[in-house]
């Protein structure tokens, strides 16, 4: 079994395509057949489902295989990088992280800046993806770690909460529910609300808070992004339930808020790895920078 062997055969797993698998190889497609035939020979079993001229699928047989090699493989390419690390150069290193904009947006700006100070040669990339496309390129091997929150944790994975956040109550200053002292679930659901889409946690844990005490709520915008949805309060379109952390000092200046955690909870985010795979040293630090910041909260 030889290492061309196991990137060919991950290059068809990914793209289950053998024509597409040679170029992104940059070998010819009989090469990699070739080499898919030799792997299967070896293991005596089908890695792949030939599905026609163009297409395969992994065997279950083939996904086992997969999920073994590709940690030895992203091993094995990362050699030069480590080996380097060692020696105190990271030229040749490179942290990727996937997570979501409002991450990017709001609780990164800082230790990016912190983390490029410390490792100026280390070539950093943050990728803004939805949750499953987040574990399906840490599965892959495709990025380092992922920052997002999960209530069901695949078992190919390890997960580490690294902040927990308030689910607040947001509207203008002016708003009716600005002067009251306590605000109940039906306070809110008497006036129009501005939510994020279903997809999101927090508006699952809405709907599912809302359910439980039989009460329906009048949705009168449905927006991607918290800034949109700031800003669509602010014009007095309706109020939100949102995260803490979306609501900087400046928008706290013609906004109202509330902690609103004794009905709805509190948000976390964490930490996404997958299990066995070797992480480089300053992906471990930007780890720790992010665990460090938000260690309090």
């Amino acid at each position: 079994m030889e290492i061309q062997q196991l990137k060919g055969f991950q290059a068809v797993a990914k793209f289950k395509n053998f024509t597409i698998a040679a170029q992104k190889t940059q070998r010819t497609q009989p090469t990699i057949s070739l080499q898919i035939k030799a792997l299967e020979d070896e293991l005596g079993v089908m890695l792949f489902e030939r599905l026609g001229p163009r297409k395969v699928t992994l065997t279950p047989e083939g996904q086992i295989f997969q999920e073994i090699t590709a940690p030895v493989l992203q091993d094995f390419t990362s050699i030069v990088a480590r080996f380097n690390e060692r020696r105190g150069i990271y030229a040749t290193s490179s942290v990727k992280i996937v997570t979501h904009s409002s991450v990017m947006i709001y609780l990164l700006p800082l230790i990016v800046k912190k983390f490029k100070a410390a490792f100026p040669d280390c070539h950093l990339t943050i990728l803004n993806r939805s949750q499953q496309e987040i574990l399906a390129m840490l599965d892959s091997g495709e990025a380092d770690f992922g920052i997002t929150s999960m209530a069901n944790v695949p078992t190919q994975f390890d997960y580490k909460v690294v902040s927990r956040f308030s689910r607040i109550l947001i509207a203008t200053k002016s708003h009716p529910l600005a002067s009251k002292g306590n605000v109940s679930l039906e306070d809110i659901a008497s006036y129009p609300l501005v939510l994020p889409t279903p997809d999101s946690n927090t508006r699952k844990i809405i709907d599912k808070v809302f359910q439980e005490k039989d009460l329906t709520y009048d949705l009168t915008m449905e927006v991607v992004g918290r800034t949109a949805i700031k800003t669509y309060v602010g014009m007095e379109l309706g109020i939100s339930i949102i995260n803490e952390y979306y609501v900087t000092e400046e928008d706290k200046k013609h906004l109202f808020v509330k902690n609103m955690s004794r009905h709805f909870g509190k948000a976390e985010t964490g930490i996404v790895t997958r299990k066995g795979k070797m992480v480089s040293h300053p992906a471990k630090e930007f780890m720790k920078m992010v665990t460090k910041q938000h260690q309090n909260t």
